[in-house]
C-alpha cells in the first residue's frame, strides 16, 4: 500500500477490508467515482494518487475529518482505465463549529480610569457586529487586550462537498488533456461520462449534488463495456464493489496484477513452460484492463531463428504480449495475451492476435535479412547523412568525436595498466560501428532496439566478440540504477558516447533547467559516474573535456542562439558533474551528506569520481572515532580563525619560523606535524586515504593542548603570524583528502 501524502497516516490504495467500517456517531461514509473514457495506462497511477491527495486536502481544509490530529483513517483510492475512485469510511456529517478569538485594542486604551469603555472599544465592537457585553479580556505577551470570541457554525458535509469535490476533480493535472465542451473551458484527460458522489450508506445515503464539465453527479455507476450500458444504482461502498464485480469490473489494481501473473503462470505451466517475467508489462496490462483474463496463443516455430531480443521486443513493446520460455531459457512458439473480458468461446480473438503477431514477425524477419546485405562496416559512411542534433552535425560527426574521447580514455587507462593495446583497438572499432544500426530497417521499425541490433549484427557479421558486446551494451547504463556494460571495452564506449552527449548538449545550449531535461543529460551523466565507479576507472573528466571545442570542429558555427562559448559551457559542465557526483555518492552509495560535502570541497573535487568515492569511503570508515571527531572540530576552529579572526594585517602565508615557536605546546604541535607530514603526503599520493587520515588523527592530543594553552592571536605580530602559518599548514594537511571542517558532529 502506498501513502498518498506524508501526513496521510493510513490513506491507502486498493484492498478494502472484507467489511467496511460502520458509520460512527456523527460521521458518514463518502464514495466518489469519476467515470470517463479510457485513461492511458501511463497516466493512471498518478491520476489515482492525485485525486486521493486532493480529496484528503479538501476534507482537512473543510474541517470534515473526525480525528483531532487532522488525519483520516481508512481513505483508499482505486482505479481502472474507465474510473478513478476515492472511498472515505468516515467524514464528519457536519463541520465542527469554528471559534475565533478576535483581539482588539489594549485595555489601557480601551477602558478609562472609571472602568468605562472608550471610543476605541466601541469602534472594535461595531466593526465586528458585536455588543459591548460580548467583550472579554485576554492576556498576550504584549499585555492585556480586549477581545471577542466569534463562533462560526459548521455547515452540513453535503453542502461543503458540493464545492469541494468538483474542485478536487478539475485540479488534477495530466501530461495531456482534452476539451470537449469549449476550448477555453476546463479540461480533463478524457471525456467524463458519469460521476458517483454518495455521502452516507443505505437509507442514510444521499447524493452530493454538483456538476463537472456538463456531467451531473448521481448514485449510479457503469460496469464493463461488454456488460452493456445499463446504469447500476449503488447505496454503499460494499454494494458498489458487489455490483461492479457482477459487471466484470475489478477496481483494485493489485488484484488485477495478481490475476494477470497467477493465471498466466497457470496457463503455461500446463505445458511445462514459464512466462518471461516482466514487471513493467504486468503493470501496463493492469492499468489497461478492468477484467483481465490471460489467454495462451501460439506462433509459427520458424520465427524462433530470430534473436531473442527481437522476438521479445515485438511481443512486449508492440503487442503487449508475454513471451514464453522453457526451463533452459529458450523461447517457445507461444505467447500470452491478456484480454479485457471473460472468454473467447469461438477462438476468434485468439486467431486475430496470432495473425497480427505473425505479420509483425514476418516484418522483423524481412528486416533482418535485408539489413545483412549491407554490413555495419559498409554503413559507417552512411552516418554522415543521419542528423544528430541541430548545430552538432551528423551521427558521423558524433562518432568521430566519440573516437577522440574513447582514444583519450583508453590512453589514460593504458598508462594506468588497466587496458592493453588489443582492447584499445577493440574500443575504437566498437565506436566506429556503434551508431551504424541507426541506418538499418530493423532499428527504424523497432527504435527501442538501437544498440542491441548493432551488437547482434556485428556478431553475425564476424566482428570480434568483445566488439559486438560493446556495441550491444554501449547505451548502458540508463541511469544511476541501471545495468552497466558487461565489459571494459563496452564501458569505455559507453563513457565516450555519454560524455559527448553531455558536452555537446551544453555547447548547443541544452543545459537542463529545473525539472526540464529534454535531452536526458542528467541521466547520461549519472551513467558516466556509475560506469567510472563500477569499473574502477580513474580518469580526469576535466582533462577529457577541456579540448572538446576542437572536437566540435566547424559545426558550432551552426549553433542556435542559445549556444554558448565552450569556455563558458565547460564551467557549466563542471558544476553539472559536481552535482551528479554528489547525487551518486549520497543517493546511491548512501554516504552522509557532510561526508560528501567534505570530500567534494577538497582534493580533485568532482573531477575524478573514483577518487572522490575512495576518499568518502575512508572518511566514512573513521567517522565516530573520538580522535577523528575531535580533530574535525579542531579543523573547523582552525578554518574559522583563518577566515574570520585573522586579517591581512595579522599575517601573510609563508613558512613557519622555528625560532619563533616558543611555547611548549606550540613546539609539540609543530614537531608532531613535521613527523607525519611526509608519510601523510606519501599515503595521499598512493591513495591510501584511510591510513593517511589515521596518521592525521594522531595529531589530536597535540592540537588539543595547543588550543588549551596557546594564544594564537598574540600581541607580537611576528609570533601571531608564525602561529597562523602553523595553523595554515594544518589546514592544508587536513584538506588534502577532505575538508574536515565540513564534518558535523554525530
Amino acid at each position: 500500500m502506498k501513502a498518498l501524502a506524508e501526513d496521510l497516516q493510513t490513506v491507502e490504495r486498493g484492498a478494502p477490508e472484507a467489511e467496511p467500517q460502520r458509520s460512527a456517531s456523527g460521521t458518514l461514509a463518502l464514495l466518489l467515482e469519476v467515470g470517463c473514457e479510457e485513461i492511458p495506462a501511463r497516466f493512471l497511477d498518478d491520476a489515482e494518487k492525485g485525486l486521493g491527495e486532493r480529496v484528503f486536502a479538501g476534507l482537512r481544509e473543510a474541517r470534515l475529518l473526525p480525528e483531532a490530529s487532522g488525519a483520516v483513517q481508512g481513505l483508499r483510492t482505486y482505479s481502472t482505465p474507465r474510473r478513478l475512485v476515492v472511498h472515505v469510511p468516515r467524514v464528519l456529517a457536519r463541520q465542527a463549529d469554528q471559534v475565533q478569538e478576535l483581539v482588539g485594542p489594549p485595555v489601557k486604551v480601551a477602558v478609562d480610569a472609571e472602568g468605562h469603555y472608550t471610543r476605541a472599544a466601541e469602534s472594535f465592537v461595531q466593526k465586528n457586529s458585536a455588543r459591548p457585553e460580548d467583550l472579554i479580556r485576554t492576556t498576550t505577551p504584549k499585555g492585556e487586550y480586549l477581545a471577542l470570541r466569534k463562533t462560526t457554525p459548521g455547515c452540513p458535509a453535503g453542502e461543503v462537498l458540493r464545492g469541494m469535490l468538483p474542485a478536487a476533480v478539475l485540479s488534477l493535472s495530466f501530461p495531456k488533456n482534452m476539451y470537449w465542451l469549449e476550448k477555453s473551458g476546463p479540461r480533463f484527460v478524457r471525456p467524463i461520462r458519469w460521476i458517483v458522489a454518495l455521502l452516507g450508506e443505505g437509507k442514510q445515503a444521499e447524493i452530493v449534488q454538483f456538476e463537472v464539465l456538463g456531467v451531473k453527479s448521481g448514485d449510479s455507476t457503469f460496469g464493463h463495456r461488454a456488460k452493456g450500458l445499463k446504469p447500476r444504482r449503488v447505496t454503499s461502498f460494499k454494494d458498489y464493489m458487489k455490483k461492479l464485480a457482477q459487471a466484470n469490473v475489478e477496481i483494485d489494481k493489485a488484484m488485477r496484477s495478481a490475476r494477470v501473473q497467477n493465471e498466466s503462470k497457470a496457463l503455461v505451466e500446463e505445458l511445462g513452460l514459464r512466462i518471461v517475467q516482466d514487471e513493467w508489462l504486468t503493470d501496463w496490462i493492469a492499468n489497461s484492463t478492468e477484467w483481465p483474463r490471460p489467454m495462451l496463443g501460439s506462433l509459427d516455430e520458424r520465427f524462433l531463428h530470430l534473436p531473442r531480443e527481437i522476438l521479445i521486443t515485438v511481443m512486449r513493446d508492440h503487442q503487449r504480449y508475454f513471451a514464453v520460455e522453457d526451463g533452459a531459457g529458450n523461447l517457445r512458439p507461444n505467447f500470452v495475451v491478456v484480454l479485457n473480458k471473460d472468454s473467447d468461446p469461438k477462438g476468434l480473438i485468439r486467431q486475430g492476435h496470432q495473425r497480427v503477431l505473425t505479420a509483425r514477425f514476418r516484418d522483423a524477419e524481412f528486416f533482418w535479412k535485408a539489413d545483412q546485405q549491407a554490413p555495419l562496416a559498409q554503413r559507417v559512411g552512411w552516418l554522415d547523412r543521419v542528423t544528430y542534433q541541430a548545430g552538432l552535425g551528423s551521427y558521423g560527426d558524433k562518432m568521430q568525436r566519440m573516437r577522440l574521447l574513447a582514444g583519450r580514455i583508453a590512453g589514460d587507462l593504458e598508462t594506468a595498466g588497466v587496458l592493453g593495446a588489443s582492447e584499445r583497438a577493440a574500443i575504437l572499432r566498437a565506436v566506429e560501428l556503434s551508431k551504424c544500426d541507426l541506418t538499418t530497417q530493423m532499428v527504424q521499425e523497432f527504435t527501442e532496439l538501437q544498440g542491441v541490433v548493432g551488437g547482434l549484427y556485428a556478431k553475425v557479421q564476424g566482428e570480434l566478440e568483445e566488439v559486438a558486446t560493446a556495441v550491444y551494451d554501449h547505451y548502458l547504463p540508463l541511469g544511476a540504477e541501471g545495468k552497466s556494460p558487461r565489459s571494459m571495452v563496452g564501458a569505455v564506449v559507453s563513457l565516450a558516447d555519454k560524455l559527448d552527449s553531455v558536452a555537446a548538449g551544453f555547447a548547443a545550449g541544452h543545459e537542463p533547467t529545473g525539472s526540464s531535461d529534454p535531452f536526458a543529460l542528467r541521466r547520461q551523466a549519472n551513467g558516466i559516474v556509475k560506469v567510472l565507479l563500477e569499473f574502477k576507472f580513474s580518469v580526469s573528466l576535466r582533462n577529457l573535456l577541456v579540448p572538446f571545442d576542437s572536437y566540435l570542429g566547424g559545426h558550432m558555427g551552426e549553433r542556435r542562439e542559445t549556444a554558448m562559448p565552450w569556455s563558458q559551457a565547460l564551467a557549466a559542465v563542471e558544476v553539472f558533474f559536481g552535482e551528479r557526483v554528489k547525487y551518486y555518492l549520497e543517493e546511491v552509495r548512501h554516504f552522509r551528506y557532510d561526508t560528501v560535502r567534505a570530500v567534494l570541497a577538497a582534493g580533485r573535487r568532482w573531477d575524478d569520481p573514483l577518487d572522490a568515492e575512495r576518499r568518502a569511503e575512508a572518511l566514512h570508515a573513521l567517522r565516530g572515532g573520538e580522535d577523528f571527531e575531535a580533530l574535525s572540530a579542531a579543523a573547523k576552529r582552525i578554518r574559522n580563525i583563518l577566515a574570520k579572526s585573522a586579517s591581512a594585517s595579522d599575517w601573510q602565508p609563508g613558512e613557519v619560523d622555528a625560532e619563533l615557536v616558543r611555547e611548549t605546546e606550540e613546539r609539540d604541535l609543530h614537531a608532531a606535524y613535521g613527523n607525519i607530514f611526509g608519510e601523510v603526503e606519501r599515503l595521499r599520493q598512493s591513495r591510501q586515504y584511510q591510513r593517511a587520515l589515521e596518521q592525521i588523527s594522531t595529531l589530536r592530543p597535540a592540537v588539543d593542548r595547543f588550543f588549551d594553552k596557546v594564544l594564537v592571536m598574540a600581541e607580537d605580530r611576528a609570533v601571531r603570524q608564525n602561529r597562523l602559518r602553523l595553523l595554515k599548514k594544518l589546514d592544508d594537511l587536513f584538506s588534502g583528502i577532505a575538508y574536515l571542517a565540513e564534518i558535523e558532529g554525530q
